[in-house]
């Protein structure tokens, strides 16, 4: 029945490649068109303070200069691979170097990485924050978002990375040819590669030279809408 629509739109790349994939003679009616994103809102949202209660948690670590990761997300293991980061953190503390990871979110599985975080002493780098109404103000004080999973559809953290101005590791998910040496670090779907690219973050950092443009992102989201009218 797909032969009877005008268009097939895909929110990703990747989800419209996997597409022509199964159904290649509707190739021609397929187009990519992202969400659009209302930054002005996460710009005033990230302008809230971090609670109290958070805060001493945080800066339990913070006697000196650290490296402060954020993951946002469900704690979901098949698609999310927290293991990894959590495993990435393990060589991290092992080459003695002064990093912290806020977990925001939760899900089924966090309980049992809670339990990893423990078995390898690494309740001090790894911080459990749990879900948060808004999550912005975290952005706002880390150094860098971490995304680790096996698949996404486009991964809105990356355009909430991109507004709020903060470099991004990140595994290579749907668009991430985007990111690559213009918003952060790019990383094979491995624990290895996850680490190098954070160590290398840790002891050099990461230049954002150009700032997102979330006027022009949402001006050719809306132009393709109106083409399709």
């Amino acid at each position: 029945d797909y032969d009877k629509f005008k268009k097939i739109i895909f929110v990703s790349e990747e989800g419209k490649q996997s597409f022509i994939k199964v159904f290649p003679q509707m190739k021609e009616k397929t187009m990519v068109c992202n969400n659009l994103i209302d930054a002005k809102k996460i710009i005033k949202m990230s302008e809230e303070k971090v609670p109290e209660e958070d805060l001493k948690i945080i800066k339990k670590n913070n006697d000196c200069k650290i490296t402060t990761f954020i993951n946002v997300g469900r704690h979901e293991e098949r698609q999310k691979k927290l293991s990894r980061l959590i495993d990435a953190a393990s060589l991290l503390k092992k080459d003695n170097l002064n990093f912290q990871i806020l977990f925001i979110g939760d899900g089924p599985q966090t309980e049992g990485y809670k339990k990893q975080v423990q078995e390898k002493q690494l309740e001090n780098n790894i911080l459990f924050l749990g879900r948060k109404q808004n999550p912005y103000p975290y952005f706002k004080i880390s150094d860098c978002v971490v995304l680790t999973s096996d698949y996404e559809g486009y991964p809105v953290v990356f355009l909430e990375s991109y507004i709020l101005n903060k470099p991004i590791i990140t595994t290579k998910v749907s668009d991430y040819k985007e990111v690559e040496n213009k918003y952060g670090y790019v990383t094979e779907k491995n624990t290895k590669d996850i680490y190098e690219k954070m160590k290398l973050f840790i002891v050099n950092g990461f230049e954002i030279k150009e700032k997102f443009d979330y006027k022009q992102y949402n001006k050719e989201i809306l132009e393709k809408i109106e083409k399709l009218f």
